[in-house]
Formats: C-alpha cells, structure tokens, sequence
C-alpha cells in the first residue's frame, strides 16, 4: 500500500522518522450486465508519519496518521465520505531495567472534512452537516506504564486519564433539552473526563508479504458510568503484490455510547498504489 522512507539524523540525537504515502483505489463498471449493478469510482489517500527519539533514558515515539476518501455514483449529483482520519500519538517512556517503564501520553484524534447526511424528498437532495473539523475531536492526556518490543507490540495502560471532547457550537445551539452532541450538553463546546485508558499496537507477518496490524484503545470514564467502557478496534491486513502494488483489507469496530448507543463498524478493502516519497 505504501512506500515508505527512513530518515537517521546525527547519531548523537538517535533521531529516526519515516513517512509513508500511498492510494488506495477502487472501481466498478458494467456494460449491459443482467445481473444489474452501479457504475461507481472510489480513491482514499492515506499519510502516515512517524518519529522517534531515544537514548539511555528515553524512548520518545510521535506518529500521525491521517487518511481522507470519497465515493461516487453514477448518477449522483455528489460524493460520498468513505474514509476520513486524524490522529496523532506521542507516548514518552522513561527506561528502567524493568519490561514496563513509566510514560505520559497524548493523543488526538478527530477528522479532516464535514461529514453529511444526504436525504432524497421529492426528487430533491437535502444535505444534512453531522459533523465537521475538529467537530468532534477527542485529546486525551494520560500517566501510567508502557511496555513495547520493537514493532511488534505496545502497550499502554493509563490509570490517571483526562479526556476532552470539542464540538463547535452550531451544533449543540438547537439540542433539545437532554440532547448532546457526542456527549457535549446543549449550548456548550466541550466536555471532560476523567478516568482510564488502555491502548494495544502489533505489528505481525502471518504469510510471506502479509502483514496484521491491530490497534486497540479502551477508556473508561471515572465521572459518569464507569462500566460504559468506549473501544476503538481496528484489524488490517497488508498483503504485498510487488514493489509497486498491494491489496489492503480493513475493518474498525467503534463503541462510544455518548455518540451512538450501539456498535459502529467500518469495512475497507481495495488495490494501493504506492508512490515515490
């Protein structure tokens, strides 16, 4: 999917970054085709950047990751968002002798563009805005243990965990009375949290040129029902065709009851196109 590059800066710093850039397309036409089917065009483009910093005290990884994407029908008069991420990681360990250190984190996770509703009355289409930059956006800071072997795992677990939402205000203005918007009351643009956090990173080569990431986040909320735990889980499969191409198959699952009581789930799958960088 992606092509990626190191960069190792003086040896002194033990600095390294490396960026990764790629497209995932997709694409279906018929011609004729008894069976039916809609001429549609699909395109994500996908940008991921990671440092890192270490030395014999400590180990300092910031990683971003951001991802937008759009669909379109024939026939439609507009575009559909199918992939749209924001997030960024830093994570600040402090060695021991010991495999958990402790750390301090940060993350930050909200969305590049509005997200909309599209509601067909009378031959007309009606767009809805549910959402927009940095409506929502979570940040959350937290203090705690981190354990990590390479790219192969990492975790976090947090006990001491301040969340902020932030939403803007047009959307939370014309709430009814016990309405929120993400879990932010009426008239307002923000709410806090405090409570804990655990997160999970793995990396896996299960086959030749295959390889499973997974991401897991899990908070629970200290001030208001502590047995709502939000997850954010997501599983992907790289699978390398050669130099240039690879297939990609995601799937994220999304529990938050402040934004919807119920499961959200979120399935991708396509041909990337790996650029120069």
């Amino acid at each position: 999917m992606l092509s990626a590059q190191e960069v190792k800066g003086d040896s002194l710093l033990k600095w390294k970054q490396e960026r990764k850039l790629g497209i995932l397309i997709n694409q279906s036409s018929f011609d004729n085709w008894l069976a039916g089917g809609v001429n549609s065009f699909s395109g994500t483009l996908n940008f991921d950047y990671d440092l890192h910093y270490q030395s014999d005290q400590w180990d300092w990884t910031t990683t971003l990751d951001a991802a937008l994407g759009y669909a379109k029908n024939m026939g439609q008069d507009y575009f559909n968002k199918t992939e749209d991420q924001l997030e960024i990681n830093t994570l600040l360990a402090l060695k021991s002798s010991r495999r958990w250190n402790f750390s301090s984190s940060f993350n930050l996770k909200t969305q590049n563009a509005p997200g909309n509703n599209f509601i067909e009355t009378a031959g007309n289409i009606e767009r809805i805005k549910t959402s927009g930059f940095f409506s929502p956006a979570y940040m959350r800071l937290g203090l705690g243990m981190a354990y990590k072997k390479e790219k192969e795992l990492a975790l976090q677990f947090n006990p001491l965990t301040a969340r902020l939402i932030v939403v803007d205000r047009a959307f939370t203005q014309n709430l009814a009375q016990g309405e929120t918007f993400f879990g932010v009351e009426a008239d307002k643009t923000t709410r806090w949290e405090a409570g804990a956090s655990f997160a999970l990173q793995s990396e896996l080569m299960i086959l030749k040129n295959v390889v499973m990431s997974n991401q897991l986040s899990l908070v629970a909320n200290y001030l208001d029902e502590v047995k709502n735990v939000d997850v954010d889980y997501t599983i992907n499969f790289n699978m390398k065709v050669n130099e240039y191409l690879s297939a990609i198959l995601e799937a994220q699952m999304l529990y938050d009851d402040n934004a919807l009581a119920d499961l959200q789930f979120r399935q991708v799958f396509g041909l990337a196109v790996s650029l120069p960088f």
